[in-house]
């Protein structure tokens, strides 16, 4: 029997995460794809990479922390709205009725402010809901019934609110393009989507290094035992505040992201049906894995598209029921394979690195006890 040491074992067990190779078909399909597809599908893709980042502001949230924010459109809505406005102001929109913004959005005259207040208005607003609600020590399902309810407010206001958000009629925006209020004055489609792909790699890379952290560490503790990690003396509602302020701030990137590829924003962005869209998402991906996060935007946002154009060429009136086949696809993912599409996968490869596991200790076990005997006799 071929004689088996500890390299042999640790080459035999290195393998990359399967999540890992995911990453890297996924990337690099969003690489090519503009080579592959045309000028809809790169309009389309371009939206949905905005919303993987969407999806990975929550899944730090969610998937990584155990806080499960039934309100987070209300973050991103916050970012798209700041661009949204600024553009408004820059081009003097017919529908505004003042002249001068308040000096807290005075910011919002330049594209670089308005730029800069699409991330940090939604942290502030992240920073200071987290900080009355885990200094009140909310939390569980407390804590997602007030993020929904906050959202189901926002949408509201943001309808009503005619004067800074032209209520339901929404804002017209200058779209491909990150600093520029111009409405002559925009890059390519195929430039464009090259550009929200860096964003969303960047994105990624920032989560991936979070979670990889200490800092990582601590919010899985939050996650799976918060009683115990305080025990241990970590203030846990910090940490929960820390990583709620930095996926906020996340969220409300992806939002002035998407509204420069639509060209508009209006009160769906702060709703209730995105928030529970973006939860939707992560779930079927698989939450608490980065990558599960963006497959399940993509697969279903794709998914939605195709459905949606098919169901309107059969019938006006049978367009409408294509949320409910959207409705049924998901339903049986979650009940067919409950960790999500790429978590389910992950715990398949866990499983299959234990047999190999044993069976190298087995063959371990079987060389020593042949070299005993050879000895012996």
């Amino acid at each position: 029997m071929r004689k088996l040491n500890k390299i042999d074992i640790k080459d035999r067990m290195r393998t990359l995460p399967v999540n890992r190779y995911i990453d890297m078909g996924l990337f690099l399909f969003l690489l090519i794809f503009p080579m592959l597809s045309g000028k809809y599908w790169v309009y389309i893709m371009t939206g949905i990479m905005s919303y993987m980042i969407f999806a990975l502001s929550l899944d730090l949230l969610w998937g990584y922390t155990g806080l499960m924010s039934m309100g987070h459109s209300l973050l991103f809505g916050a970012g798209g709205y700041m661009i949204g406005i600024g553009c408004a102001y820059a081009n003097k929109a017919d529908w505004m009725t003042f002249d001068s913004l308040p000096w807290f959005l005075a910011p919002l005259s330049s594209p670089v402010g308005a730029f800069l207040l699409a991330i940090i208005v939604p942290g502030i607003i992240s920073f200071l809901i987290g900080f009355f609600m885990f200094s009140g020590r909310i939390k569980g399902v407390f804590f997602s019934l007030i993020t929904l309810a906050m959202s189901g407010v926002a949408e509201l206001f943001v309808i009503n609110q005619s004067t800074w958000t032209h209520g339901n009629s929404g804002i017209s925006v200058t779209s491909n393009t990150i600093i520029s209020n111009n409405m002559d004055s925009h890059m390519d489609d195929t430039a464009f989507y090259y550009v929200v792909f860096i964003f969303m790699i960047a994105a990624y890379l920032i989560c991936l290094l979070i979670v990889n952290s200490r800092l990582g560490k601590v919010l899985q503790a939050v996650r799976e035992n918060e009683a115990r990690l305080t025990f241990f003396g970590y203030k846990a509602s910090w940490f929960k505040m820390l990583i709620y302020t930095i996926s906020g701030m996340m969220a409300g990137f992806a939002g002035m992201l998407y509204v420069r590829t639509q060209g508009s924003i209006n009160s769906s962005a702060v709703g209730i049906d995105l928030a529970t869209l973006v939860l939707v998402w992560v779930a079927v991906g698989g939450r608490g894995s980065l990558t599960g996060a963006m497959v399940g935007t993509l697969v279903l946002q794709v998914a939605e598209t195709v459905l949606n154009s098919a169901f309107s060429g059969i019938s006006t009136d049978f367009a409408q029921y294509w949320r409910l086949v959207l409705g049924i696809i998901i339903l049986v993912i979650v009940f067919v394979i409950p960790k999500g599409i790429v978590g389910e996968l992950i715990s398949a490869q866990q499983k299959n690195m234990e047999k190999k596991k044993k069976k190298i200790l087995f063959e371990k076990e079987a060389d020593n006890y042949e070299r005993e005997q050879e000895s012996a006799s």
